[in-house]
This record gives structure tokens, C-alpha cells and sequence, in this order.
């Protein structure tokens, strides 16, 4: 058991015992212990350790409920006056709030405990890769890895336990024109071997980035998405794309996959998977969703998220997805493209290493606006020009998922989580490559 563990279980217990007959107590808990290097220029500018804990209290009386976060620290003293004082708020205002209608009442949804440790690089190792590498080349990055911790239990002997160990080296490099490729490598286990290869490719597309750029008009072009820049289209995914709650109240950016009067390609499918072990199965409730669920199958709309709210709102049955209702471990699946047949395929077109500042430009109907990034490149009958002027695309998910996409690789990348506001998040996605058709710039 770790120490963070301990603090769970510690606090848990006084606060449990602290309850009325009919009171019902709710804890979500998160954690982490992570190692920080922030490098400019291949040196080390920011060494540092983040060592912090976040307890959520959620009282229930009947239709009443409320919830406050505190922060815990390893001070069992300080920690116990911070629960008590809390949970004694709680009781005082519960009580005078209207009831909630559709909140639902927690129930026992059972117990588990998953600890996935994995093989983390010291930071020491990491420095001397650097040192000994990149002493030549101008990068800028961040390197964190630790553990990160969820938890959830109830005063009806519910409780849940999420620990994984994790690391994620993100980082740019920069020509002596200034011209910059981004890379990343994450995962719960290192290889050095792996990230010599991760930074040898980048420093292959930097050659590149030095050749003169080409101006592209607006107008649409033959493409390849590298994973990294399907990763962030999977994002928007989180944004009511699948929500079940969000369908109902006509906020759903697919609505029309899930009224069926239209479909994304046969080629296509989406699993919400938890093999990844980047994040825990339960959600802020306790209730633990499947294991895999298929999402879309060859194209068609199979399950949406249904929290338990959402199911007692319209008379769903859930799926006990978390109150989002989005992806937390979504992995599309792999294609028939091989690595060494991206370029000839593409033949002339876009390569499209990264993308960024995705937003909505039509939300109902699928339709998102963004920026190519880094390492975005001129390809012409199968061979690598240079790089490219930036370009803002606008196209719809329906057609990057559909009509327009042409083949998936027979490869996947996975993408580990890098947010920290407040704290490390959890979760990951995996992603092939695509090669999509017809795909629309406008700027």
C-alpha cells in the first residue's frame, strides 16, 4: 500500500464515521508524485518535484447533495481537521438546499484495486540521454513521470483504488532557421532504445524544415495525418461528440451518426478501451464501466456514453460513463497501410504531422477548424518537397471519418496524457495513421 493510499483510507474511515442515519458520503480522491525537467536548448533550466492530494466530499440526504474539495497533505493532524471541518459545512447546508430531482442514489457498486507500476526512467538517466545526445541540437521540452492515483469510496463499503505510473517526454527542436518539429514519447515503460529512434526521425524531419516553404492556396488536397494529428481530432471528441445527454438536449456534434440519416466509413471504428491502463474504469460515482465498449463498429453509431444522471433524466439505461459523458481511453483501430507505403500512397499532397487550435466551426454538424503545426510537409509523386506555409483547415468529421477517408496504418501510437493544470490528468488514446481525400483548407 502507498502512503497516498494510507491518507485515502485514513481520512475515509473518519469521515464515514462522522455520518447521520441518513447521510450518505461520496470521496473521490487524486494524487500524484511526479518528477519535472524542463529543458531549453538541451539544457536542464527546471528541475522539480510535485508531491499533492485532492479530496472531494459529496454529502447525500435524499434529494439533497452538495460536494466541496479540499487539498490533503501526508500531515495526518492537518489532514483530519480539514475532513471534519468540511464534512461539518456539508451537514449544516444540505439540509437547506432544494431537492435534485435527478440525482440518483449511490449504491455499494462493489470494490477493486489496480496498481500499474511499469518501468520509469530515473530523471538522472534522462539527463545523461540528453547530455550525450543532444548536446548539438537546440530542444526545448518537458520530461515528467510518476505515479498518479484515483480513488473513490462511499459509506456504504464501496471503494475503488487507481494507481499508474507513467512518464511522457515532450519536446520541440529547432533548426538554425528556427524552424521547429515536435515529438513526444510516453508510456508506462522506457526504452532508451525506443527514444533514440523517436528523436533520430525528428531530427530526420528537421533537415526538411530548412528547404524553402511552399505557399499553398485554399482548396482541399490529398493528405496523411500522422497519429499525432489524429490524436487531435480525437479530442474533439470529448466535446459532446458521443454524449448521450448532449444528444438529447441537441448539443451532440453527431447528431445525425446517431439518428442514423448518416454514417462514417466501413473502415472506421472506435472502442472506448481500458486495456491501455492509463485510466481507472470507475468514475466519480464508484460505478465501473465495461471493460471495452465499441463505440462505432465499421461506421455505425454501436453505444454512447450514459451516466447515471443522464439515464434518470430521460429513462436511459447507463453505461456508468463519468458525468461528461466523454472518452477517457479511446483507441481507433488499425488499417492496411504499412510505414514504408505512406508517401507513395500519398503520392502528392500534405503530410500532417501535428495540428493544433482545433475548435468547432459548425458544432451540430460535426464541422472543426484548425491549424496545421510542426513538421507539416509538401509531398509530390511520393517524395518530400519541403515544408509548408500554415494552413487552417475546416472539414467535418464525417468526412476525416467518412466519405473522405481513404486507408488507416497497420500501426498505432499511443498518446499518454500531457495536461497538468492543478494536476497530472489521467488517460490516453491510441490512433493509427489516416489518408484522407478531398480534405478542405480555407486559409
Amino acid at each position: 500500500m502507498t502512503p497516498w493510499e494510507e491518507v485515502f483510507d485514513e481520512v475515509a474511515e473518519l469521515a464515514f464515521s462522522r455520518l447521520g442515519s441518513d447521510e450518505v458520503l461520496n470521496l473521490n480522491f487524486c494524487a500524484e508524485d511526479t518528477r519535472f525537467l524542463r529543458f531549453n536548448r538541451s539544457r536542464v533550466r527546471q528541475v522539480s518535484a510535485v508531491a499533492q492530494a485532492t479530496l472531494e466530499l459529496e454529502l447525500v440526504i435524499g434529494q439533497k447533495h452538495e460536494s466541496h474539495t479540499i487539498n490533503l497533505s501526508r500531515n495526518s493532524a492537518l489532514n483530519r481537521a480539514a475532513v471534519l471541518d468540511t464534512l461539518g459545512t456539508l451537514q449544516a447546508v444540505v439540509p437547506t438546499l432544494p431537492d435534485d430531482p435527478y440525482v440518483s442514489a449511490l449504491e455499494h457498486h462493489g470494490t477493486s484495486r489496480v496498481v500499474n507500476t511499469g518501468q520509469l526512467p530515473a530523471p538522472e538517466d534522462v539527463l545523461a540521454f540528453v547530455a550525450a545526445e543532444l548536446q548539438d541540437i537546440d530542444l526545448a521540452g518537458l520530461f515528467m513521470a510518476g505515479p498518479v492515483h484515483r480513488a473513490n469510496a462511499n459509506s456504504l463499503g464501496q471503494r475503488h483504488w487507481f494507481s499508474a505510473s507513467s512518464f511522457v517526454f515532450d519536446y520541440s527542436l529547432y533548426s538554425a532557421r528556427q524552424k521547429a518539429v515536435k515529438g513526444a514519447y510516453g508510456g508506462a515503460d522506457f526504452d532508451p532504445a525506443t527514444l533514440r529512434a523517436v528523436i533520430g526521425d525528428s531530427l530526420q524531419a528537421l533537415e526538411v524544415m530548412d528547404r524553402e516553404r511552399k505557399v499553398l492556396a485554399p482548396g482541399k488536397y490529398r493528405c496523411y495525418l500522422a497519429p499525432a494529428a489524429v490524436h487531435e481530432i480525437m479530442g474533439m471528441l470529448n466535446w459532446h461528440a458521443l454524449s448521450a445527454g448532449a444528444h438529447r438536449r441537441g448539443e451532440c456534434s453527431l447528431t445525425e451518426l446517431v439518428d442514423g440519416t448518416r454514417m462514417l466509413s466501413p473502415k472506421f471504428t472506435l472502442d472506448e478501451d481500458y486495456s491501455l491502463g492509463l485510466s481507472p474504469r470507475f468514475n466519480e460515482r464508484g460505478e465501473v464501466f465495461a471493460e471495452k465498449l465499441p463505440l462505432i463498429v465499421d461506421g455505425r453509431l454501436e453505444n454512447l456514453f450514459v451516466s447515471s444522471q443522464t439515464a434518470k433524466e430521460y429513462g436511459l439505461p447507463s453505461n456508468f460513463a463519468s458525468e461528461d459523458e466523454a472518452p477517457r481511453s479511446p483507441v481507433i483501430a488499425t488499417g492496411t497501410l504499412a510505414r514504408q507505403d505512406i508517401l507513395s500512397e500519398l503520392d502528392t499532397g500534405l503530410y500532417l504531422s501535428n495540428l493544433h487550435y482545433l475548435n468547432w466551426s459548425d458544432k451540430t454538424r460535426g464541422r472543426v477548424t484548425g491549424m496545421t503545426r510542426f513538421g507539416c510537409l509538401w509531398v509530390e509523386n511520393g517524395e518530400v518537397v519541403g515544408p509548408i506555409a500554415d494552413l487552417r483547415f475546416d472539414e467535418t468529421l464525417y468526412h476525416l471519418f467518412g466519405t473522405g477517408l481513404l486507408e488507416l496504418t497497420d500501426f498505432t501510437e499511443s498518446h499518454v496524457e500531457v495536461m497538468t493544470y492543478d494536476q497530472r490528468h489521467v488517460g490516453g488514446k491510441r490512433a493509427p495513421g489516416m489518408l484522407v481525400q478531398d480534405m478542405s483548407f480555407t486559409l
